[in-house]
């Protein structure tokens, strides 16, 4: 029986150190999950203090909804939507939803042409429209906020090219998908875009630890692009700019 119990405890011990192994994100992932969470929220913050949105369109990953994220992805996604939820607070009403795929795509993502440079991959899966389906499906909602970045076709999406349609606000968007500078610049003109936020190119601060709150996280960390501080910050950090 006293080797049984042995036997079993260490079996026990084992697990623990399986679960520790296998389920433990890495520094660098927990940083990344982390960092996700303060933007999105300084995002949501702003277009709740600022006034924009009331209600709010969030376009999220569709791999999500069809239960195809790897953990790590589903720790990103779970994190932004945190990060919104707080920055929103009572302020604003936001509704998730998740775009159609091309046909195809979610047996086999490979299948679809992506731009190995572009930090929104989920660009070039999408259906060309599928924005537009989810804006004439949540017609009430003045701003959509993208997860995902923006469809790479752009120019065949009606609620972007439509000026009196729904506004937007990006996290870390690949803005040649936009255009050049000028074309970025004329989104903020015309109203269409109304912030994005990107990762501040080399930051001072090695760990999000090292602050004491969110907030000072994302002054150090990340960049809120508006329409007001748009020349600034493209002289400050013109890499985070695609060329003209």
């Amino acid at each position: 029986m006293k080797q049984f119990l042995v036997s079993l405890l260490a079996l026990s011990l084992l697990g623990g150190l399986i679960w520790l192994v296998g389920f433990r994100r890495s520094p660098e992932h927990a940083g990344a999950v982390d960092m996700r969470e303060i933007a999105t929220r300084g995002l949501a913050g702003h277009l709740a203090k600022s006034g924009q949105g009331k209600r709010v369109l969030v376009i999220a990953n569709p791999f999500a909804k069809h239960g195809k994220l790897s953990r790590e992805m589903q720790d990103m996604e779970s994190a932004g939507l945190r990060g919104l939820e707080a920055g929103f607070g009572s302020r604003s009403q936001f509704i998730v939803a998740w775009p159609e795929l091309k046909p195809g795509v979610l047996e086999n993502p490979r299948a679809v042409f992506i731009d190995p440079e572009t930090t929104t991959p989920l660009s070039y899966l999408v259906a060309d429209d599928a924005f537009d389906k989810l804006a004439q499906q949540h017609a009430d909602c003045d701003v959509i906020v993208s997860l995902i970045g923006l469809p790479a076709n752009l120019t065949r999406v009606r609620c972007w090219q439509n000026n009196s349609g729904p506004k937007f606000a990006l996290l870390l968007p690949d803005l040649r998908i936009i255009g050049d500078r000028a074309a970025v610049r004329h989104s903020f003109e015309a109203g269409k875009l109304l912030a994005f936020v990107a990762a501040k190119p080399a930051p001072q601060s090695a760990s999000v630890a090292a602050h004491s709150d969110w907030q000072a996280a994302f002054d150090e960390r990340i960049v809120l692009v508006q329409r007001h501080n748009f020349d600034a910050l493209l002289r400050q950090y013109p890499q985070l700019f695609p060329t003209n």
